[in-house]
């Protein structure tokens, strides 16, 4: 065992020097936006705590214990990217050497566990789930995970339970839950554990010891099935989480999925951030070569009852990936494309652990020790290498999308989320294309007439980004942000009450989003409505609460409403978070014109 720890450091070492690249990338506008850049909610107070432990998250997700970490190095590093890739990275080594310790538990054979951490450890399938910071949520959820295994193996040790391991392990099982909704499958995994370990499953301790994780796992799978579907912010549009995918479309779109995870583990080639679905005109399809993937998924249903179960450590390497990837197969949709590479984070490792066992067997014969190490070694630095530059895809959202469309020259989500990339760079002229490639690749897409719109009101093309914003809406009568930006659009005009209607709706939308209620203010403001101007700027500030232009423009309707003391504090304090008008307004109306 001493040979072994020495190669999981060494181990430990190869991949944090893999992985320090990744310090230097950016955040993305995928889900590092849902996540932490556009989260209305990721101030790390008590309110935000208890609306993401009750209700849930905008993105729709019922993580909160991943919210929460998200939120503390919010605190202190703010949006300062590398902080929380660095976490994550901390985490990664940490699952490491508790997968080390989890198999070490279950299999007697040293070799087993080592070649099972370097592939987990090494693989660039799990990139996603490290080197961006959005990846927080996978490496938390197995940390706890893991550890919930290793104490309910550990608890059981003796003929008589260990209590304090035993609920050691229900506490990490519930700390997994909160961290992410795929560790739903823990009680299925105990299962597999004790069955793998020769215990018998027609007992009632079999049983009796899982219940209460049966019941945690109930519980928290309502909490997370019943959080608030939100359409904030564009998180939502006509083409993400599409339950109009025919049914049997989703059962080929899930073998094709599952054999296809396989193949990746085993020849990770084409890996991508997201793997669109297939699509025609707007219609989903069912491409001949999926059919050609039935026949390898029933080859396997086949193999596995006829051969595997028959070789446990063949069965269990299978079953566990079978169970930890059946929730995210897409039966019923709850994601954008038909598979996500980082959800084999953990799922992986049941083929991890095939291959493991199945080399170390042939190292029992010493003919084949030179030839398998070399094979393994150079086998290991090919996923280096290959994850080594799946670390530097992941640069920043042009590079991300840009991979996608190199893979996917069709996937039109990619060309409008470049788009956003590219505006923000101030690459307007690629971001338009990028829009309008988006609009041509499928017509009834919200997203891109939105994004659209916005560059040509930057462009002062008032008409065509009203033209634009109506489409969105029409196409997705939910889609707040384009009723927000419509409104900006109308105000600009002079529009006022037609903006009004517009601001309201993405409010009644998003009651989240700060800016609504500060410009539908300064209308109330400019049409003497001050007492509405003052309400709307105060939720503003409770939403945001250093949103300094809200408290400026509340000061200037105080100041209009005859509530001096009430302006200048608003103007100071305005003042305090670096905003040049409000200090020029105190002056102005709070030393130079005392009442």
């Amino acid at each position: 065992m001493n040979k072994q720890f020495k190669y999981l450091v060494l181990l430990l070492v190869v991949t944090t020097f893999l992985y320090l690249p990744s310090l230097k990338n950016k955040f993305n506008n995928w889900d590092d936006a849902a996540y932490i850049l556009s989260n209305p909610h990721i101030e790390l107070n008590k309110a935000n705590v208890e609306k993401s432990f009750l209700q849930g998250e905008v993105h729709r997700m019922y993580a909160p214990l991943t919210a929460l970490s998200n939120s503390i190095v919010y605190h202190f590093y703010g949006l300062n990217p590398r902080p929380y890739i660095l976490i994550n990275l901390i985490i990664h080594l940490c699952n490491i050497i508790l997968i080390f310790i989890f198999i070490s538990l279950i299999i007697k054979n040293p070799y087993v566990p080592l070649i099972t951490a370097v592939l987990f450890a090494l693989h660039p399938m799990q990139v996603e789930s490290v080197a961006y910071a959005a990846g927080r949520r996978d490496v938390l959820y197995v940390f706890f995970y893991v550890l919930c295994l290793i104490f309910y193996i550990r608890s059981l040790e003796r003929k008589k339970l260990h209590v304090i391991k035993y609920v050691l392990s229900l506490l990490f099982a519930l700390l997994a839950l909160l961290s992410k909704g795929q560790a739903l499958t823990i009680p299925f995994t105990l299962v597999l554990i004790s069955m793998f370990m020769d215990r018998k499953w027609n007992s009632k301790s079999f049983w009796l010891d899982k219940l209460p994780y049966f019941l945690i796992t109930a519980v928290i799978a309502y909490k997370i099935f019943s959080a608030p579907q939100y359409a904030a912010g564009g998180f939502t549009n006509s083409s993400y989480m599409d339950s109009s995918i025919p049914v049997v479309n989703r059962i080929v779109y899930a073998v094709y999925g599952f054999v296809q995870y396989i193949i990746l583990l085993l020849v990770p080639y084409k890996l991508s951030l997201v793997h669109p679905y297939p699509e025609i005109d707007g219609k989903y399809i069912i491409p001949g070569l999926y059919y050609f993937y039935i026949i390898i998924f029933s080859g396997l249903i086949y193999f596995f009852f006829r051969y595997a179960r028959k070789n446990k450590f063949l069965w269990f390497g299978l079953a566990f990936f079978a169970v930890n990837i059946f929730m995210l197969l897409q039966l019923i949709p709850n994601s954008y494309g038909i598979m996500n590479d980082h959800y084999v984070y953990f799922a992986g490792v049941g083929i991890f652990f095939i291959i493991g066992k199945n080399v170390s067997d042939k190292l029992q014969n010493k003919k084949y020790v030179a030839v398998l190490v070399f094979v393994f070694i150079i086998y290991s630095i090919i996923l280096s290498v290959l994850s080594f530059q799946r670390i530097n895809v992941f640069k920043d959202s042009v590079t991300v999308w840009g991979d996608v469309i190199a893979k996917y020259p069709e996937c039109y989500m990619a060309y409008n989320n470049r788009g956003l990339a590219n505006y923000d760079k101030g690459l307007i002229n690629k971001a338009m294309n990028d829009y309008t490639k988006a609009i041509e690749l499928k017509p009834d897409y919200a997203a891109p007439y939105n994004n659209r719109g916005v560059v040509y009101n930057d462009q002062r093309m008032f008409d065509k980004a009203i033209t634009d914003y109506r489409q969105a809406i029409e196409l997705a009568p939910n889609y707040a942000d384009a009723y927000y930006n419509r409104a900006n659009t109308l105000a600009s005009q002079g529009l006022f009450f037609i903006a009004i209607t517009d601001y309201t709706k993405a409010i009644e939308l998003n009651p989240d989003n700060a800016m609504s209620y500060n410009n539908r203010g300064a209308i109330y403001n400019d049409e003497g409505l001050y007492d509405k101007a003052i309400d709307d700027y105060t939720k503003a500030i409770e939403l945001t609460p250093d949103y300094a232009l809200a408290y400026n423009n509340r000061g200037l309707a105080c100041y209009n409403n005859g509530l001096f003391d009430k302006a200048c504090q608003d103007f100071n304090k305005a003042g305090e978070l670096g905003s040049e008008e409000a200090k020029e307004n105190a002056e102005k109306y709070c030393n130079n014109n005392k009442k």
